[in-house]
């Protein structure tokens, strides 16, 4: 199994390729979410710049819901897992994490990724495991199938993204989809500002009523969430995870290689370095998350 540190080292191996080659780095910029707005996540180099910055933190998050979700299980010979949103499977990683932290490592997984974007630096799969990337709308998918089949159904940073009516038919399909378990687990991943948490713990209302209405009940409320005191390192909670220290000062220096900046010593724009030269995610107070176990109303 790849270390995140390994994992990140390739990425930023490619991306400092690709600016040693005195390009101009404003494009990098878009990589932002203000406003409400998305990055164009089809392209390489921005992908590049968000594994960086976010790869690290997203792992360690998702691995301590899998293993909330993994102290809640019967038996975890086998999980089949659905990620809806999956973006690069950095999530399967975290189950693959969590499993080994467990003792379980003979675990089989069956893994379902969805994503609009066909990601770039997809992390390895196990031999004994059954991974399929579908490239589609998580409403088409849902459409799709008359079944739902999985433990687990993953949010990975993701019920933000989804259109008004991209979430009716994600919704509609959870209440409506015949569910094949009698014990599932619903993981959502939080935005960690208050107004953009509101907005998704709204969304994670809808889904667990949507789930109720199938013959399911959970004693989770849907304002709950699980969250860190403190300000501590995430490497300082889990030792296995190192952050990279070339990746590190790219991405906190990444301004000054801007093939403007080498010829002329400053920046094109006075925003460059506040866009461009931003810290990855290291530390766990960002975390908030939600665990809800459904079991079905006998």
């Amino acid at each position: 199994m790849i270390t995140i540190a390994e994992y990140l080292q390739n990425v930023y191996e490619d991306l400092q390729k690709y600016v040693e080659n005195n390009v101009c780095l404003c494009k990098l910029k878009k990589l932002t979410f203000e406003a409400g707005g998305l990055p164009d996540y089809t392209d390489k180099n921005i992908q590049q710049l968000y594994l960086l910055r976010y790869t690290f933190d997203y792992a360690f998050e998702y691995s301590r819901m899998y293993r909330r979700v993994l102290e809640q299980m019967d038996d975890v010979s086998q999980i089949a897992v659905t990620s809806i949103g999956c973006g690069n499977m950095v999530d399967y990683w975290g189950l693959l994490h969590a499993l080994e932290e467990k003792g379980g490592t003979d675990s089989r997984v069956r893994y379902i990724g969805i994503d609009k974007i066909d990601w770039n630096y997809k992390f390895p799969v196990r031999p004994q495991d059954e991974v399929h990337y579908w490239v589609a709308d998580a409403k088409d998918f849902l459409a799709n199938n008359t079944h739902l089949f999985s433990d687990v159904y993953f949010f990975p940073k993701s019920l933000s993204e989804f259109s008004d009516m991209d979430l009716n038919a994600i919704v509609n399909g959870f209440s409506s989809k015949k569910i094949q378990k009698n014990k599932f687990f619903v993981c959502i991943s939080l935005r960690e500002d208050s107004g953009s948490m509101e907005m998704d713990l709204q969304r994670s209302k809808r889904l667990i009523e949507a789930i109720t209405e199938n013959g399911f009940c959970t004693e989770w409320s849907y304002d709950k969430y699980i969250h860190f005191n403190g300000n501590d390192g995430i490497t300082s909670v889990d030792n296995t995870m190192r952050y990279p220290s070339e990746a590190l000062d790219l991405v906190t220096n990444l301004h000054t290689k801007c093939a403007k900046y080498k010829v002329q010593g400053e920046n094109c724009q006075p925003d460059c370095q506040k866009y461009l030269s931003r810290y990855p995610i290291l530390r766990v107070n960002h975390i908030r998350y939600q665990v809800i176990m459904f079991e079905r109303v006998k």
